[in-house]
């Protein structure tokens, strides 16, 4: 039996899909620079898939790519890279909440609550799905499809189940590179309740924010992994409002 190894799982929390982790950590420890057809006889992955990872990490900053005559290889960047990435993130996250919190304070009844770390997030989102009402309409600003998937990882299909069980219907507005994960993993467990639009502009990400009747979700799956949950039906008209343009945007 192949052990997973569970540097695969944390980088998935950074926007790393495995075959991504695969091919940067092969990278990582041999230091120098591999063309893709000799990455993909080391590592018995598909000349595709490698390919693929490669330009999501080149496009992360986490490999660069050396030129040999008319050969591309490429090598790994040290992976402090990561932590700043997630560090911004994290940091886009916490000030959007600060100018949530300030447009929300004139007249508007709210309640504010931030969890922390993996328990507490799967928590928080199993709670959630729980306290949905038939029939409910979500907004999700995305580009973090595959990092939420991840995230969650063997209770993504029973919460997802519950989910759908509740006729939960679904507009995601994400970056065009989610297009095919989106057709295969997330519709499949949704299908037509689950419409999709991508937007050029929209960058791939490891925050999400979901827009409910009354209530605005921000995830940040970084190390560690946040929630905040803002409960206002005047801010989440507002962020409602947004999507709506960026639905509109999109194609």
């Amino acid at each position: 039996m192949t052990v997973q190894n569970p540097l695969y799982a944390q980088l998935a929390g950074l926007g790393l899909t495995e075959n991504d982790a695969r091919v940067y950590i092969f990278l990582l420890e041999r230091g120098v620079a591999f063309g893709g057809s000799k990455i993909a006889a080391r590592l018995g992955m598909h000349r595709q898939y490698v390919h693929n990872s490669l330009q999501k990490l080149l496009e992360m900053e986490l490999v660069e790519e050396i030129r040999g005559g008319t050969r591309k290889q490429y090598k790994a960047l040290p992976p402090q890279q990561l932590s700043r990435m997630a560090r911004k993130q994290l940091d886009a996250a916490e000030h959007t909440v600060r100018e949530l919190d300030q447009i929300s304070t004139v007249g508007a009844e709210q309640d504010f609550e931030a969890y922390r770390g993996r328990k507490q997030v799967i928590e928080f989102e199993e709670r959630l799905v729980d306290g949905l009402k038939d029939d409910e309409v979500q907004y999700i600003i995305g580009g973090g499809s595959e990092t939420f998937v991840n995230f969650f990882g063997e209770q993504y299909e029973e919460i997802s189940r519950r989910a759908h069980k509740k006729r939960l219907k679904t507009l995601y507005v994400g970056n065009p590179g989610e297009a095919q994960w989106l057709a295969g993993r997330v519709a499949g467990v949704f299908g037509d309740s689950f419409q999709v639009r991508l937007l050029d502009t929209l960058p791939k990400t490891i925050v999400q924010t979901v827009i409910r009747f009354d209530t605005v979700t921000f995830y940040a799956f970084g190390n560690p992994p946040l929630v905040y949950f803002l409960k206002s039906k005047t801010v989440a008209e507002d962020y409602k409002k947004f999507f709506m343009m960026l639905w509109e945007m999109a194609k």
